[in-house]
């Protein structure tokens, strides 16, 4: 597997969605009253949350145990077979409690939830089983499709007046499309589950689990006691502000879902070296964005959350900068946590989120009480610095890898000259409109760019490198598109 290629199209296909997202979020933000989209995202929390117990981390096992080698066929039909009765076991239990469930979420929505929780995790399952096939690349574009469906459809039902319901009906439809897609890209097919590939599935699952109950917690936890001790309409304005920063990770994410069947396939052939040097360039990588995203938030924050989502939402304008802040230390993690998993060290990535979620958990309640919704966002930025610094030492243990400070350190200059500049043109030129506003901002990430340019050690272990990446790619399909034209011929 090209690693390099493979996080490339994941990326694209992550700012694509990211964009779809942002986009989606605004329409809804300004075609729903901020109640009306607390429900929907009321609903999103419960159904991330949900995915706990109906998944017990089977997809990561399905994905570690098929990169390993393991019988893709009795190894996938296990896994469904496995999933299929936790699915059954969690849509009892919300028929269950079908009213108290829909008293919380302020809606009828008891049985979609049913459904969403069904097609996404049945699509997730085989999204992950492609990714155990070393063909991480092919899931760019089922993602991309499943975020493209469900903003569509979901603006289309909310322009005819269907409200939340409208946005969950979109999110139906593109987990549906999801599921169908990626069971036409998997190579593997079905046959008689066996027990032997269940205990291994297991074995595995037994720890992961607790790494998705961290990041299901992480996700959605924060929106779920919000809706609790605050009204709806503060839920809406943090997931918002959320949202936002969740644009920053989408290269993180990407070479963190191309590293973990790599880096699996790496240390079942014992090859040390390679997995020391990708995951010391991947952090270098990682944090690029990250960085100047800090200084962007605390510039031009409340601007973002006035003019492209409504004067209400400024509210949270403190929430997008704390949480900027942890997507830092979130996109150093993103490396070095699926790195310890990846060499089959998942109970030590359960130990780290275990005291990371702990800590989440308990900050959470008292601050969301005593200081309100930022409470929520500054107890989710220590546990993931908490988790960050667990899983680095963790992974020290066993691959000798090196955090790229200076790189870290150029970049935090290089963001700190930017920010200056621009909040000299913000002060001369204040923004008073969404282009204006787009305009500052997109100074500001050319002026970092420029900034970092500029330092030799960025450009030659950052910029450049993703410089022959692409012109390997262009050139790459320009061959291509000779064999084509010479065959037609």
């Amino acid at each position: 597997m090209d690693i390099g290629l493979s996080t490339f199209k994941l990326f694209l296909s992550k700012t694509g969605r990211a964009l779809l997202m942002f986009g989606g979020i605004i329409y809804f933000s300004r075609n729903l009253g901020q109640t009306q989209l607390g429900i929907f995202f009321l609903f999103f929390a419960v159904q991330g949350l949900l995915s706990i117990p109906a998944d017990f981390g089977l997809r990561s096992a399905l994905e570690k145990r098929l990169s390993e080698g393991e019988d893709p066929v009795r190894t996938l039909s296990s896994a469904l077979a496995l999933k299929l009765v936790l699915l059954t076991v969690v849509s009892l239990g919300v028929l269950a409690f079908r009213g108290r469930i829909n008293d919380y979420l302020g809606g009828d929505l008891a049985v979609l939830l049913v459904l969403a929780v069904f097609l996404r995790e049945l699509s997730l399952l085989y999204i992950h089983a492609v990714r155990g096939r070393l063909r991480v690349g092919r899931t760019a574009s089922i993602e991309f499709a499943r975020r493209l469906t469900w903003v569509g459809l979901g603006s289309f039902f909310v322009s005819r007046g269907y409200g939340p319901e409208g946005i969950v009906y979109g999110l139906l439809a593109g987990s549906a499309v999801a599921l169908v897609w990626a069971v036409l890209a998997c190579d593997i097919g079905l046959g008689r589950p066996a027990l032997p590939q269940m205990r291994s599935l297991v074995d595995f699952s037994k720890y992961d689990v607790v790494n998705s109950v961290g990041g299901s917690i992480y996700q959605w936890m924060d929106s779920a006691l919000i809706g609790f001790f605050l009204v709806q309409s503060y839920v809406s304005a943090y997931e918002v502000a959320w949202q936002v920063t969740l644009l920053v990770l989408m290269f993180s994410k990407s070479i963190s879902l191309t590293l973990f069947p790599q880096i699996s396939q790496w240390n079942a052939d014992s090859s040390v070296k390679q997995i020391e040097s990708t995951i010391s360039t991947a952090i270098g990588f990682a944090v690029f964005f990250s960085i100047p995203a800090v200084v962007g938030a605390v510039i031009y924050g409340s601007d973002v959350l006035e003019f492209l989502f409504g004067p209400e939402y400024v509210i949270a304008s403190l929430v997008l900068v704390v949480l900027m802040i942890e997507k830092f230390f979130q996109s150093i993690n993103d490396i070095v946590g699926v790195s310890v998993r990846a060499i089959n060290r998942p109970n030590l990535a359960a130990k780290a989120t275990v005291a990371a979620v702990g800590v989440n958990l308990v900050l959470s309640p008292i601050l969301i009480v005593t200081i309100g919704f930022v409470g929520a966002a500054v107890a989710t930025t220590v546990s993931w610095v908490v988790n960050a610094l667990l899983q680095t030492r963790y992974l020290g243990r066993y691959v000798d890898f090196s955090i790229p400070y200076p790189l870290i350190g150029w970049f935090t200059l290089s963001s700190v000259a930017m920010g200056v500049v621009v909040y000299g043109v913000k002060t001369q030129f204040p923004v008073d409109t969404v282009f204006s506003l787009v305009l500052q901002v997109l100074l500001g990430g050319l002026l970092y760019l420029a900034f970092s340019v500029s330092i030799p050690d960025v450009r030659h272990r950052i910029v450049l490198p993703v410089v022959r990446l692409l012109a390997s790619r262009y050139v790459s399909d320009e061959r291509r598109s000779g064999r084509g034209q010479t065959s037609d011929k």
